[in-house]
């Protein structure tokens, strides 16, 4: 009741006595839009790994474009085995040469054919050092590496495999003779 009257006492006071004034435009209500009131819906989140990006240097064909094709032929290793997307794997190995990349195209297979999860085994590296052979007309790139630790799941929860990651030095050999960034080789330097 008491908010009725000083709802009442304000209209009073703004009459200012005399004869009416001009009706006030009835307008209509702000009905504010889904996008100004709602929040946007949630878009799914992806589950696994994210494809990584081709990095822009891969465009050039000299030690930089092979530096950068060999850290993102390694930045695919542990999403290749988490989803079994060999695609981009396939499209940078020279099948003929590269051991190291048809076991881990057969392992990728070999994981999604029976259902386990990967997770883990992501490489980082460092302190590239690339020189043009000559002889074989490619870049041997060495870096030092970082793996974090891997598990694989089988679909009923027991443990496939598991380790505790790793460090070392790897030669990633990668030509650019095609046109595009292929993988001779993959090795371990000690």
């Amino acid at each position: 009741m008491g908010v009725v009257v000083a709802v009442g006492c304000v209209v009073a006071g703004c009459t200012g006595g005399g004869g009416p004034g001009p009706s006030p435009s009835v307008d209509e209500p702000v009905v504010p839009s889904p996008s100004e009131s709602e929040s946007p819906e949630p878009t799914p989140t992806e589950t696994g790994p994210v494809k990584p990006d081709r990095p822009a240097a891969m465009d050039r064909d000299d030690a930089e474009g092979a530096a950068a094709a060999a850290e993102y032929f390694l930045s695919l290793y542990a999403y290749v085995l988490a989803t079994g997307d060999t695609a981009e794997w396939d499209a940078m190995t020279w099948a003929e040469t590269c051991e190291f990349c048809a076991k881990v195209k057969s392992d990728a297979e070999e994981i999604a054919a029976s259902g386990d999860t990967y997770e883990g085994a992501e490489i980082t590296v460092s302190n590239p050092d690339v020189e043009f052979d000559d002889l074989g007309g490619g870049y041997p790139v060495l870096f030092d590496f970082q793996q974090t630790p891997h598990l694989r799941t089988a679909s009923d929860g027991s443990v496939v495999s598991e380790d505790r990651g790793g460090s070392g030095r790897l030669q990633i050999d990668v030509s650019v003779a095609t046109g595009d960034w292929l993988v001779l080789a993959v090795t371990s330097v000690e």
